[in-house]
């Protein structure tokens, strides 16, 4: 059962993009939009002789967490219980098509359906190197320059792979329906680089990637939709319904000239119900998000 809520929390995007090619850091909970360090860190784990972790344990935890491991402490504001903070774990209720998905609630054992948390090393698929995700694997808990606190080096290669998106609602603290649905965020470029950083094999054009012609190794990325000669271009501007995203990168419109296939078309980040976190548009058939573009 879900916890009552204890307060509210507000998570802003700590990177905006505006049409006109300008930045600007807009400050989230993580970063100064509300947040304190005893939110996550306490000095002594004690407040007259009274546990500070929030699971009341006793001992201290590494890098004076107020929890057992980064991953749980994440979790204790992220999983529904805390009003305005984005929920992260299924079932979600403030909205019936999250932007991140979600990840199951045992989020610890391996589900072929979502990113594995804190589980055994597993390679990622199309990737080289085993590793353990945990949140902060992709988010910077401190905040920083990146979209919805993306970490710029995912991989940790000492590259930068920033995502660059806006949104058209931003976060008041209270519209966690709205700011977190699939809708809002309108991404421009940079997402489907930055998941190669870990699954590199399904990026790039290159002969062991997505190949450098058609016909293709893998599906492509990247590619505007009206230039595709196997996509049903007069199809996806119709009246197409449960719209996958897009990357649009110069407007703000979908369906539009610019719009482009990238990772998060077809995947849910954080994960699904479906196998390998595939969305599927009529909620129950692959072939219904396919035929958005190859329509048949």
């Amino acid at each position: 059962m879900r916890q009552a809520t204890r307060r509210s929390l507000s998570h802003g995007l700590a990177l905006v993009f505006s049409v006109a090619g300008a930045l600007s850091v807009a400050d989230g909970y993580h970063g100064a939009g509300g947040g304190a360090c005893s939110d996550c860190h306490t000095m002594h784990n004690s407040e007259g002789g009274v546990p500070m972790r929030y699971d009341s344990a006793a001992q201290p935890s590494a890098r004076l967490l107020r929890h057992e491991t980064a991953i749980s402490l994440c979790i204790h504001c992220h999983d529904g219980s805390r009003t305005g903070a984005p929920d992260v774990i299924a079932p979600i209720e403030y909205t019936p098509d999250p932007a991140g998905g979600a990840f199951p609630a045992t989020w610890s054992t391996a589900s072929g359906t979502a990113h594995l948390l804190a589980g055994d090393p597993v390679t990622p698929p199309g990737g080289t190197q085993p590793m353990t995700v945990t949140c902060t694997s992709c988010h910077d808990p401190h905040a920083g320059p990146g979209f919805r606190n993306l970490k710029l080096d995912p991989g940790g290669t000492g590259a930068s792979l920033p995502v660059i998106a806006s949104q058209r609602m931003a976060s008041n603290g209270t519209n966690a329906a709205q700011v977190y649905a699939s809708g809002n965020p309108i991404y421009r470029s940079g997402m489907s680089a930055w998941c190669g950083a870990c699954h590199t094999q399904f990026h790039g054009r290159s002969t062991d990637a997505e190949g450098t012609a058609s016909p293709w190794l893998r599906h492509p990325q990247d590619t505007a939709l009206s230039q595709a000669r196997h996509v049903d271009y007069t199809y996806w501007l119709g009246p197409v319904e449960n719209r996958m995203r897009v990357q649009s990168p110069t407007d703000d419109d979908i369906p539009s000239a610019d719009d482009q296939v990238f990772c998060l078309s077809c995947h849910r980040a954080h994960g699904s119900t479906n196998r390998a976190a595939l969305i599927f548009a009529d909620g129950s058939t692959r072939g219904s998000t396919c035929a958005q573009c190859h329509d048949k």
